[in-house]
Formats: C-alpha cells, structure tokens, sequence
C-alpha cells in the first residue's frame, strides 16, 4: 500500500514539472504574435510610400519630343532601375516597438542571425530593382503616348522553380509564390519642338498602376537554419505567409530637352498623386522545443496599410544618341522624404530615399 501510493505520488510529481515545463515554453510563445505583427506592419508602412517611385522609374523616355517629325516613335528595348528606400523592417531599430523582456526576442534573433553590416544597411537604404519595356509614338496636333511595363506571372515562377529546384531544394520546398506587373502610361503635349532657338518642352498627364505578390506556400524555418535559443531551445516556424502591394497614380510632369551633338540633356519636374496598399497573410504555426517538452502556438495576423499622399518629383539626365540607338540615364527624387547621405561607400554609411536610378537603351524612329 505505501509503494503505492509512493508510486502516485512520483508520477504526480513527474506530471506537474512536465506540465510546468510546457506552461514555461507556452509562456514563451505568447508575446510572439505581437512581435510578428509589428515586424510585418513595419515592412508595409516601409514600402507602401516607395510604391509610386518604383512604379514610376522605369520610364526612361527623356526627351521632351521624340521627333518633329509625323508619325515617329519610340521602342524600349530594354530599362533597368533601381529605387531606394530608407530600410525595410525599421521597427527593429527606430524604437517604436519594446521587444526587450521576452524569451524569444525576434530583434535579437534577426540581429544574430543576419550578417552585421547587411542589417545595419538594412536599417538605413533598402534598394528596389525593376525592369521594363516600353513603346511610344506620335499623333495628331503634337502629341505622343508613351506606355512601359513589365509583366511576371506566377506560371514564369512556377516554371523557374522547377526548373532549379533540384540544386536549390531548400528554396523551392518553400513553395516560393511571385508575380508582379507594372504599366504607366503618358499622354504629352509637345508645347514646343527643338530648335536652334529654345530647347523642346513637354506637358504630359499620366497614369500608372502596379501590383506585386511574394510569399512562400509552405515556410519552413529550419529548412534555413536552427534558430537556438540557449540552453538547448529551439524555435521553428511553419506554414503559408504572402506579402501584397498595390500602387495607382496619376500626375502631372513637365520636360525640357536640348539636342546637341551626340547627347540630349532634359530635365522634368511633376506632382504625383498616390494610393498604395500593403498588406500580408500569415498563418504560421510557431514551435518551440527543449529537447523534452514542445509547445505550439499557431500565429495567424492579416495587417495592412493604407498611404495616400501628393508629392513633386524632379528628375534629371542624359541620353547618349548613335544613330537611331538612345542610350539613357537618369535620376529621380520624390520630394516627399528625400534623403541622399553618403560619408563613404561603406554599406554602413549610407542612408537614401525618395531616389531612383534608371538606365536603358531605346530605339527611334
């Protein structure tokens, strides 16, 4: 009888300090959404108000008339920009949200994790590449329409997946989900053409939506690395997360070009009107481990943000003329926030936004 109840007494014992044990890991979990929630809104509240000036850069039309000549027109055989913001995930250093006081710190986690240099950079410059085509043309009473865009289904992803899945397996079994289009387009009135007497200029009205998708089917973190967190604990995170932004805007911009020997300097001014959307889904189960006990937390958050807002642009380059071959650069501001600090090419001591670099070759005719 006393083995007995000796024996009862151990397993209750050993039942309470397993079940205080998983009440701890639980306890862990629990400011995790929040933390999860912040980084993400934060990510959207970064790039919502960089939409337009992605959306805008790759017109790499910079001459206030195409010709003066009727008809002619203008094919963009390729355009390559670069749009940088002022960092991506700054909640994790501006302060605005304490994620000191937990057990799972996800800024500490992302700072140890992350090369130094590339995170302290990430804080302070986040650069947005694209790529366009793009076509323009001539008609009655001088004036043109200029349209570029790009296009990537989620078939193109699809089928790239496929394609290098067997030498990245750890990236394609995330079920990588991207797609993203972009079209602007302008209708310019040439007020008045290049001649030996004053340089071209232009009024144009013009409009542009963009939308991108990017997320992963099935996240799975340690397929990416073990995230420890001492004494043997280890958190993983699974399941379907998706990013999503949309962009329309419409303004107007004024050119001015001079046509000399070879090269074609312009420059443009404009006021731009934007509404942009970021939101995100995320459905993760969240699961922590000491070796013995596991608990889980399932994580589902949907936040968004909304940036409405009216801003000037100013933009200013050259084109390079061999033939009917235009090769182009330039550089764009968003007067909104703009920011250009540069105290050496260190990584670290750079900060930018609102500015865009954009490049590219086009045919006229």
């Amino acid at each position: 009888m006393e083995r007995k109840a000796t024996l009862s007494i151990v397993l209750a014992l050993f039942s309470i300090g397993v079940w205080a044990d998983s009440a701890a890991l639980n306890s862990m979990l629990d400011p995790l959404t929040g933390q999860i929630n912040a980084l993400v809104g934060s990510v959207e509240s970064d790039v919502a108000p960089q939409l337009l000036q992605i959306a805008l850069s790759n017109d790499i039309v910079g001459e206030a008339a195409l010709s003066g000549n009727f008809p002619h027109g203008s094919l963009t055989v390729s355009s390559l920009s670069v749009s940088f913001g002022h960092g991506l995930g700054t909640v994790l250093s501006n302060g605005t949200y304490d994620f000191s006081g937990n057990t799972i710190n996800l800024q500490s986690i992302i700072q140890n994790n992350a090369p130094s240099n590339l995170y302290t950079a990430s804080q302070q410059v986040f650069p947005y590449p694209s790529f366009s085509g793009g076509i323009g043309f001539g008609i009655v009473n001088d004036f043109e329409i200029l349209a570029s865009g790009y296009i990537i289904p989620q078939s193109l992803t699809d089928l790239l997946v496929n394609k290098v899945g067997a030498s990245y397996s750890s990236v394609s079994s995330l079920d990588p989900q991207f797609s993203t289009s972009n079209l602007l387009v302008k209708v310019r009135k040439v007020l008045f053409h290049d001649t030996a007497s004053h340089p071209a200029m232009s009024l144009a009205l013009g409009a542009v939506y963009g939308q991108t998708t990017f997320g992963v089917g099935d996240f799975d973190l340690s397929k990416l690395g073990d995230v420890d967190l001492g004494s043997g604990t280890t958190l993983n995170l699974t399941g379907p997360a998706s990013f999503t932004t949309q962009v329309f805007g419409t303004g107007l911009e004024f050119a001015v070009s001079k046509r000399l020997p070879l090269i074609t300097p312009f420059a443009n001014a404009g006021i731009w009107y934007r509404h942009a959307v970021a939101s995100s889904d995320v459905n993760l189960l969240a699961t922590i481990s000491d070796g013995t006990n596991t608990a889980t937390k399932t994580i589902q958050i949907s936040p968004s943000y909304t940036d409405d807002a009216i801003a000037g642009r100013l933009g200013a380059g050259f084109e390079l003329r061999l033939w009917a071959v235009i090769l182009h650069l330039s550089a764009h501001l968003d007067l909104e926030n703009p920011l250009i600090y540069i105290k050496s090419f260190s990584l670290t001591d750079i900060a930018l936004n609102g500015l865009s670099i954009n490049t590219g070759l086009r045919i006229n005719w």
